[in-house]
């Protein structure tokens, strides 16, 4: 294809060549007279002549047209000219997906937060009758403000459209994240994507793909004729959880997967983070042999009970602190409830009783655990999306968030991260009316922060650590002031699994 860098297209000033894939290239344009920077996609010459491929491509623009969430990548403009056919989207210059795991496999946290802002964005497509096709890490871009978005709908296909809409014979996707079905070039629906998200699951988790080969035709036949590998066996760390999920969801037929994103997202966020002791325990790998017997045995000590994540605080310097009224401030509770009522949708009168008695600081944790019974396993999506809205309301609401903002992203980053902090547990003990957060920065990649008394944990037990309400909050407190590229937010200790209400959370570098 001849570059097109320093011509222009229309409106748009084409500046350079950013990359190209087995159908287009991208370029960085300038559109005139906006001035603004957008990347351009342009059909190769060789396929315009191609009916189909033409109609695919058109096809990316409408779906995308339809397509209006924060986890997934928007278009700006779709043209055909007699020299060129491109689009332009916004320029996402965060990287993909497929640069961070080319450093290696991530940890159980950061392939979360991944997979769910990646879920969230498909989630959406399926519920509006689009079916991705072509789910990889190379098509997950990450934004300058951290947000994993979902491209290149380019393989896409709506429901009630052709889905063999492409040549005879030629299946359509990537190797290695094609569902056995689409390899087999059988009608597809939106079960492929669950399958590529299994995928993209085990190779993060381990940073090896569950099916290879020398070339796509070998990788084509494990795929259909291979069984399941286990994720465990690669990563002895994994927990046989993770396992479990990854067979359903990379199940040979479509009808064993998962029924939706959803769904499947709802089973991770159930798996442990590592695997437990008990099951390391009883791994062969660990299996060691009997120490000889001692000649006396030695003195029996008194057992060491683990000291809480709070006691290990408050012994490096942090101050106790013991809330006690039941305060919440007005501006913090009308926008708690009102994003409650958006994040809970239509099932909103299902939840809603939970508000109808006690004080505000028993109202939230009644409104939490309402959240988990009705939504069961997709509850910490919808909860971590009640706590990204309250605390998007929140900023938006203060006369002086933009000003803040703009002066904080002056401050490098891990300067910022601190007076990020301090200026967030601040506003948190306002809207307590008492000192009830505190923070300790435990070494250069990793703070620690205690919410005393958290009103969302009350009265609540659980086995599983259950505050999603708080890690969402945290992300977007690091949207907001540039930094969740860079520090990754995990719950330490629930103060619902203790029972004092205590809570811990670390934000922690991504290069810890």
């Amino acid at each position: 294809m001849q570059d097109l860098s320093g011509s222009r297209i229309g409106s748009y000033e084409v500046k350079e060549r950013l990359g190209a894939g087995g159908f287009a290239v991208v370029y960085r344009a300038v559109q005139q007279p906006l001035g603004r920077e957008v990347a351009l996609k342009a059909l190769t010459p060789s396929l315009i002549e191609d009916l189909g491929f033409l109609q695919r491509f058109e096809l990316e623009a409408k779906t995308l047209a339809r397509l209006d969430h924060p986890n997934i990548l928007p278009i700006y403009d779709f043209a055909v000219t007699s020299e060129v056919v491109f689009l332009t989207m916004p320029l996402v210059r965060g990287g993909t997906l497929r640069e961070v795991l080319d450093r290696g496999p991530l940890d159980g946290s950061s392939t979360w937060r991944y997979l769910r802002e990646v879920g969230l964005g498909l989630q959406y497509a399926h519920d509006a009758g689009i079916v991705h096709r072509d789910l990889k890490p190379n098509n997950v871009l990450l934004h300058a403000d951290g947000r994993a978005v979902l491209a290149d709908f380019g393989l896409a296909r709506s429901a009630n459209q052709d889905t063999r809409l492409t040549t005879a014979g030629f299946a359509l996707g990537t190797p290695g994240y094609m569902a056995p079905e689409q390899v087999l070039g059988q009608d597809l629906d939106h079960r492929v994507d669950i399958y590529a998200m299994g995928v993209m699951t085990f190779e993060m988790m381990t940073g090896q793909m569950p099916f290879g080969g020398a070339n796509a035709v070998e990788i084509a036949i494990a795929t259909v004729n291979q069984p399941v590998p286990s994720a465990c066996a690669i990563n002895p760390g994994l927990p046989d959880e993770l396992d479990m999920v990854l067979a359903r969801a990379l199940a040979k037929a479509p009808g064993d997967r998962p029924t939706s994103v959803r769904d499947l997202i709802g089973m991770l966020g159930k798996v442990p983070q590592r695997r437990s002791a008990v099951a390391a325990a009883v791994t062969p790998s660990a299996v060691k042999p009997a120490p000889a017997p001692m000649a006396q045995p030695p003195p029996v000590s008194a057992p060491v009970v683990a000291s809480p994540a709070v006691t290990t605080l408050e012994q490096m310097g942090l101050p106790r602190l013991q809330p006690t009224g039941a305060t919440i401030a007005d501006w913090y509770f009308d926008s708690a409830m009102q994003s409650a009522r958006d994040s809970a949708g239509p099932a909103w009168p299902r939840i809603s009783p939970a508000a109808e008695s006690g004080d505000r600081m028993w109202i939230l944790a009644a409104l939490t655990t309402a959240f988990e019974s009705v939504f069961g396993g997709e509850s910490a999506a919808r909860l971590g999306e009640w706590g990204r809205r309250t605390t998007e309301r929140a900023l938006a609401a203060r006369p002086s968030s933009a000003g803040e903002q703009r002066a904080l992203k002056l401050v490098p980053g891990r300067r910022r991260l601190g007076l990020l902090l301090k200026g967030y547990i601040e506003s948190l003990n306002e809207m307590r009316g008492e000192p009830a957060h505190a923070s300790r920065e435990v070494d250069a990649n990793r703070y620690w922060v205690v919410h005393y008394q958290n009103p969302y944990a009350l009265g609540r037990r659980r086995i599983q650590k259950s505050c999603h309400f708080w890690i969402a909050s945290y992300e977007a407190m690091l949207r907001w002031a540039g930094l969740a590229n860079d520090w990754l937010v995990d719950e330490i200790e629930c103060g619902c699994v203790t029972g004092t209400g205590d809570c811990v959370f670390a934000i922690r570098s991504t290069r810890a």
